[in-house]
């Protein structure tokens, strides 16, 4: 076992079932909780803070702009993508860090990051990224986490 302070196993059928109940909000303290994790265990990376405040705001801001100030027009709205491309270029930093983690313990590494630009598949690799990085944190503490959801599913948890 290492020194290093290890993050906690969310098998994905939890977190798949936790953030349909929360309408999303669970979801996201997902998001926010992983980035903290990994930046303790590594010590270095993006806080949950820096990786989801520019989305969040990127995404609000301009929206209510647009609806609650008269002066604003329309098309302002469209600033919402700058936070859509923000959570990208977060996930994309992710994926590349969960494949670090494997290599590092010599692991096959399980994401295809480009996978990330591509309709379907993103969805694709996200839900292998919350498997993948589960079972690596299980692994760390000799745990065995069982996630019916994705062993049912073979593309979601081969590793091969």
């Amino acid at each position: 076992m290492s020194s290093q302070p290890l993050g906690q196993p969310r098998p994905l059928w939890r977190v798949i079932l936790l953030s349909v109940a929360t309408l999303m909000l669970y979801y996201g303290w997902y998001k926010w909780i992983i980035q903290e994790e990994l930046r303790r265990y590594n010590g270095y990376g993006w806080s949950g803070t820096r990786s989801l405040a520019p989305f969040v705001l990127g995404v609000t801001v301009p929206q209510a702009l647009r609806i609650f100030d008269p002066d604003v027009p329309g098309w302002f709205g469209w600033f919402s993508l700058l936070g859509v491309v923000w959570i990208y270029i977060v996930q994309f930093k992710l994926y590349k860090t969960v494949n670090e983690l494997y290599r590092q313990a010599g692991m096959k590494e399980p994401l295809v990051v480009w996978w990330l630009f591509v309709p379907g598949l993103n969805l694709i690799v996200g839900l292998r990224q919350i498997h993948f990085l589960s079972q690596f944190w299980a692994k760390k503490q000799g745990m065995t986490v069982n996630d019916a959801l994705a062993e049912s599913v073979p593309f979601l948890s081969a590793n091969a």
